[in-house]
């Protein structure tokens, strides 16, 4: 095997964590819109946005990665609104 080879090998072992990781960070996201819906609170909060932004990107130890990291965090944001978004419609 070759060294490309195996790096995407461990590509796709990492790819296969963060899927698990992603599912449990969706199953709460599901708690989350639950919680909203009974308490009446908006889908949106920037403010919870900007601190989990700011939270998570001073994590990484590689400053190299942080703008991409970005990127990925405003994937989720993105991914949880929508699942969200898509609750409270199906819910009314």
């Amino acid at each position: 095997m070759t060294n490309l080879d195996e790096y995407r090998k461990e590509i796709d072992e990492i790819d296969t964590k963060i899927i698990t990781l992603y599912e449990a960070r969706m199953e709460v996201v599901k708690k989350v819109i639950a919680y909203k819906l009974e308490n009446n609170i908006p889908v949106l909060d920037s403010s919870r946005e900007t601190k989990m932004l700011d939270n998570n990107l001073t994590k990484l130890k590689n400053e190299e990665f942080k703008k991409y990291y970005k990127d990925v965090l405003d994937g989720f944001l993105k991914a949880s609104k929508t699942m969200q978004s898509d609750i409270l419609k199906n819910s009314n």
